[in-house]
């Protein structure tokens, strides 16, 4: 073999068959990587969904557990954790000790039922000003009054959820449980 045969012989490039083997693959994999966006967008859009519904539930449970133990109502000049502004909210009823008053929960459990119709006094809803959607988060609380013998208040449980409304595929609701007590 001459010099020029042997050059030729190792310049030899990808056949058609071999460019086409690898576009398909790399196509392949292109595209599963495209269907992973929309779930990362969605799964972004619930999990700000969850955080905001956290927040908001915390924010509930340290407006409730502020109250004097004693009080069985109160309002919020703000409107943030009684809705709207100047209502009055409910805070347990004593009378009625060790007893679940307000919204209720679902059977054997001490999570906020949804599914179940609001109780006046125990609920509201809340519009998230940085929400582009303007989804209402319900918000709802459960109240168990502790008395000592003599019937004074001595303590209170709270249960507080939280669930965000209007998305095609909802999430689940969130729920904080508290005890206070002095």
């Amino acid at each position: 073999m001459n010099g020029r045969a042997i050059a030729k012989a190792s310049q030899r490039g990808f056949t058609l068959v071999e460019m086409l083997i690898a576009t398909v693959i790399v196509i392949v994999g292109l595209v599963a990587v495209a269907q992973l966006v929309p779930t990362s967008v969605m799964m972004n859009a619930y999990n700000r969904n969850d955080g905001t519904a956290l927040v908001v539930a915390q924010r509930q449970m340290e407006a409730l557990r502020a109250q004097p133990l004693a009080s069985t109502t109160f309002s919020d000049s703000t409107g943030l954790a009684c809705y709207p502004a100047g209502n009055i909210c409910n805070l347990g009823d004593p009378a009625q000790p060790k007893v679940l008053v307000g919204s209720p929960v679902a059977a054997g459990t001490t999570i906020i039922d949804f599914a179940a119709t609001a109780v006046d006094g125990y609920n509201f809803s809340y519009l998230d000003p940085n929400d582009p959607f303007s989804a209402p988060y319900d918000i709802r609380w459960a109240v168990i009054t502790l008395t000592n013998p003599q019937g004074a208040v001595v303590g209170k449980r709270f249960l507080v959820g939280v669930f965000r409304r209007g998305m095609k595929t909802p999430t689940l609701p969130v729920t904080l449980d508290s005890t206070v007590q002095r």
